[in-house]
């Protein structure tokens, strides 16, 4: 019985022994976690200089008492060096430890001194680069002048200045021949010695595309430089963005390769990797003005080597359907020109008005130097169309002209921007049309967020036709307003001239829109806007006869672009006098 006793007690030794070795350690770990804390008081300078010193110093590794002591010994270079880096060299540094209950706190005295600022800055460049244009007045440009605090920081901003520009330049032999600051305490003056050897600048060598399913004759006409052109890295990352903007590619990658070619020069690589070769799309959306909507296009961004491009389009909505193709074909310099011929046809049934158009059209698009994108076209017309109980065909021959530009910043739902237009169209009987007509239309848009989240948004949109048998002209030239994109508060081309309560349409259109949005967060903007404008006869009509609406609503910026949700009012029209709903995607740009 003693024995088993014994030989129970024996087994529980271990475990008794692995208790108290936890009790120990716990018993540790409470004792240094109560002197754990730590706190660092810095007198005797500003905030700045505080938070230098602060980023410099950090805390000690652990608690422990001899990771304490190495931190303090080390603290007074430390400062001592913080404070250096911004100019003050004559600081006088003073470290106190206390060791409290549950604390263990530094207090670090500081006297910074006289600080030492600049008194020459020596600049010189050598080699090619001296005569580069762009280098002139990069003293003026480098964040150190004379009289300021000498700051190692903007030193090294001012050195990789002139560095980077030399490589952005082409100059990929430059160095410093001398990089010297010399700093004279007695008069607390620093002198700094820049002498700066640009070298040869280097020359474009060839541009090498990898495997692409486009010519690589085609592809070398988006180059923007030519073979022995000076280097530049802005035409690098022009070619960049000229072939991700060129529709053709999923990933663009150019890298200059200098290392490859020979002495003096630069070749390109230029990694690429098409878009599928059939894109299909497809979308539902709804608008107030033509009820739901379903979209399916299709298109093959290449069908040749050549970069020639297909693309078919349908739309059925509720009060308008659609079907659309076109085929472009990029001319001399394809990021710029193309000519396009297209053929569509559409029926829609909107204010009591039913219509059937086939249209065919081909176009001659050029982006010109000052971003404007110009249009040349000659488009064919035949449409039938029903109004007020009569009905009627016009075939129309129309060449035209058009010129537009749009600016943006801050991506789908801009915050920052405008769009302007201008459209010409003339129609003769002498060439194959039914009626003589001439036609002009301008609009300008404004998007401007200021100040902060205050948005403000100003449209305005002008219109004018002149022809011998305005009877015979088709609605889709006609002039409404009226509708979302419009006067709101008024149903979609509801305001215009009438006969036997039918609108009918005007010779001429004046609209215009102020819209005031808040930005509650970055996804939703409440807003108030107020419209006003009419389509009529004659111009002297439009003083007298212009419509208002006004009202407010809801912006959400959605992943796929802005949506409006607005409720509007018509003011002081007696033939209007109910509230309408208005829903619409899509910038408003």
């Amino acid at each position: 019985m003693l024995a088993g006793v014994l030989a129970g007690m024996v087994a529980m030794l271990p475990a008794v022994a692995v208790a108290e070795t936890a009790r120990q350690a716990a018993q540790t770990t409470r004792t240094t976690q109560s002197v754990q804390t730590v706190q660092i008081d810095i007198v005797g300078v500003d905030e700045a200089l505080e938070e230098q010193v602060r980023s410099y110093l950090g805390e000690p590794a652990t608690a422990d008492p001899a990771a304490r002591a190495a931190f303090r010994r080390r603290a007074p270079a430390r400062v001592q060096e913080s404070l250096e880096a911004v100019g003050y060299y004559n600081a006088e540094i003073e470290v106190r430890a206390h060791h409290e209950e549950t604390r263990w706190r530094l207090v670090i005295l500081i006297d910074p001194g006289e600080p030492v600022r600049i008194r020459t800055v020596n600049l010189h460049i050598h080699g090619e680069a001296a005569h580069d244009p762009a280098f002139a007045g990069i003293e003026e440009r480098m964040p150190i002048r004379t009289g300021e605090i000498f700051h190692h920081g903007r030193y090294a901003t001012a050195r990789r200045m002139v560095q980077n520009l030399a490589l952005e330049r082409g100059y990929f032999d430059g160095r410093f021949t001398v990089r010297r600051v010399d700093v004279d305490l007695a008069e607390n003056a620093a002198d700094i010695h820049l002498y700066y050897a640009s070298g040869p600048r280097y020359r474009f060598g060839a541009v090498e595309f990898a495997d692409s399913p486009l010519a690589d004759a085609f592809l070398q006409r988006m180059v923007p430089f030519s073979p022995g052109e000076a280097y530049t890295a802005a035409q690098i990352g022009q070619l960049n963005r000229s072939l991700r903007d060129s529709g053709y590619f999923r990933e663009v990658g150019v890298r200059p390769v200098p290392e490859a070619g020979e002495p003096g020069e630069v070749p390109v690589e230029v990694q690429v990797q098409p878009l599928a070769r059939h894109e299909i799309t497809t979308g539902v959306g709804y608008t107030t003005d033509w009820g739901a909507r379903v979209r399916l296009g299709w298109e093959r961004p290449w069908v040749n080597p050549w970069g020639h491009s297909l693309g078919v389009e349908s739309e059925i909505a509720e009060r308008r359907q659609s079907v659309s193709g076109r085929y472009t074909i990029p001319l001399q310099d394809p990021l710029r020109t193309a000519l396009e011929f297209q053929l569509g046809a559409q029926a829609q049934n909107v204010a009591d008005i039913d219509s059937e158009q086939v249209t065919a059209s081909v176009r001659h698009r050029h982006r010109l130097d000052n971003g404007w994108q110009q249009v040349l076209s000659v488009r064919s017309d035949w449409e039938r169309f029903r109004l007020d109980g009569e009905r009627e065909t016009t075939l129309l021959v129309l060449p035209g002209a058009s010129w537009s530009r749009t600016r943006s910043r801050g991506g789908l739902d801009p915050r920052h921007g405008d769009r302007q237009m201008l459209s010409l169209e003339a129609a003769e009987t002498w060439l194959l049309s039914d009626i003589q007509l001439y036609r002009a239309r301008a609009g300008t848009r404004w998007v401007r967020t200021w100040p902060d989240r205050h948005r403000w948004v100003w449209r305005a949109d002008v219109g004018a036709l002149t022809t011998d048998a305005f009877a015979q002209v088709p609605p889709s030239l006609r002039f409404y307003a009226g509708g979302d994109q419009s006067v709101r508060g008024y149903k979609l081309h509801s305001i215009g001239p009438e006969r036997d309560g039918t609108i009918i349409g005007g010779r001429y259109m004046a609209v215009t829109s102020l819209e005031y949005g808040y930005q509650l967060t970055s996804q939703w903007r409440p807003a108030l806007f107020v419209d006003a404008g009419n389509a009529v006869r004659s111009w002297s009509d439009l003083s007298d006869e212009y419509k208002v609406g006004a009202g407010a609503g809801i912006r959400w910026s959605s992943p796929i672009g802005p949506v409006r949700f607005d409720v509007a009012v018509p003011i002081d029209d007696d033939d209007h006098d109910s509230w309408r709903i208005h829903f619409s995607m899509g910038s408003e740009l």
